[in-house]
């Protein structure tokens, strides 16, 4: 009777044993994996913390220049023009007018174009490394169709979509990887 308590005693303490190296060898294997991927995530990481900093300002610019677009909202016949060269980043429409208001916001989209675009640019190439640019961020279908999943009419109006599009009042954007706007934004038009 005592062999056979003790080989059960053995046989307890082998099934004992047995779990405890599987356990171990579970837990070696968790964490390996999760030291893999804080690895990977560090590898993919893209940008560097000063360019992420530099990034987030020119968003951060990005985002005063179309508050200042949409306070503006009372001129958007003339906006329109400025609003079209900031979205496609296409040519200076030459602006001729003596309203203080619109050759302020014109020296600002310039200025914008000019010190930040560049960068945002570069710092889409290298998320996206296939031709994504600033034109693929944002929304401002000056002159286009409406798109409900991209356009909020400015009056709150369920507008079906292809409507044709009389104003664009602000811009819409979705700028990846970016601390400032974390999500998508629907740019807000007048049908």
């Amino acid at each position: 009777m005592e062999l056979k308590n003790n080989k059960s005693a053995w046989a307890a303490l082998a099934t004992l044993g047995v779990t405890a190296i599987a356990a171990g060898a579970t837990a070696f294997v968790k964490i390996r994996d999760k030291r893999r991927q804080r690895e990977e995530e560090e590898k993919s990481r893209v940008l560097s913390e000063e360019q992420e900093t530099v990034y987030n300002d020119a968003v951060r610019a990005f985002l005063t220049l179309n508050e200042h677009i949409y306070e503006l909202r009372h001129l958007r016949k003339e906006l329109q023009p400025l609003i079209q060269w900031l979205a496609t980043d296409g040519n200076d429409p030459l602006l001729e007018t003596e309203d203080e208001d619109l050759n302020r916001i014109n020296e600002e989209i310039r200025n914008f174009i000019i010190t930040q675009l560049p960068f945002i640019n570069a710092v889409l190439a290298t998320i996206y490394g296939d031709g994504t640019a600033w034109a693929d961020v944002i929304r401002g279908a000056v002159g286009g169709t409406f798109d409900p999943t991209l356009d909020e009419d400015s009056m709150g109006s369920k507008v079906e979509k292809g409507a044709p599009i009389q104003a664009v009042l602000k811009l819409g954007y979705c700028f990846p990887h970016s601390r400032i706007a974390t999500h998508s934004v629907k740019s807000i038009v007048l049908v």
